[in-house]
């Protein structure tokens, strides 16, 4: 992990994917397949990583009848340390990063447990 400079850090907590259309590519067809609109986040800052959770709408509803679905992924700079990617690999929290992570989308209602 890179240690960010105040600039560094507050672009990173900027970046946000709120109102943004999300879509993900079929396997099989190569189809872009439209999947909702990004309402809401919640987010951890760890080291030069922004993790997320990402509460996403679909207006028709998803395969089950649930409204929203979510996706976690995470933010950070490439290896210059210029731009802002989404992150591509599979995350990795420890037990007490990814509590705080969902108890920050329990504190907005988004879980009952």
């Amino acid at each position: 992990m890179q240690t960010l400079n105040n600039e560094q850090r507050k672009r990173l907590e900027a970046k946000s994917g709120i109102g943004k259309f999300v879509k993900f590519k079929d396997k099989k067809t190569g189809k872009t397949i439209p999947w909702g609109i990004v309402r809401d986040e919640v987010y951890i800052l760890v080291g030069d990583y922004k993790h997320l959770i990402q509460r996403i709408e679909k207006d028709s509803g998803y395969w089950d009848g649930s409204k929203f679905g979510y996706r976690t992924g995470y933010y950070t700079y490439d290896k210059g340390g210029k731009r802002i990617v989404w992150g591509q690999y599979t995350q990795f929290l420890t037990e007490r990063e990814y509590h705080a992570l969902l108890n920050k989308a329990k504190a907005k209602g988004w879980l009952s447990f």
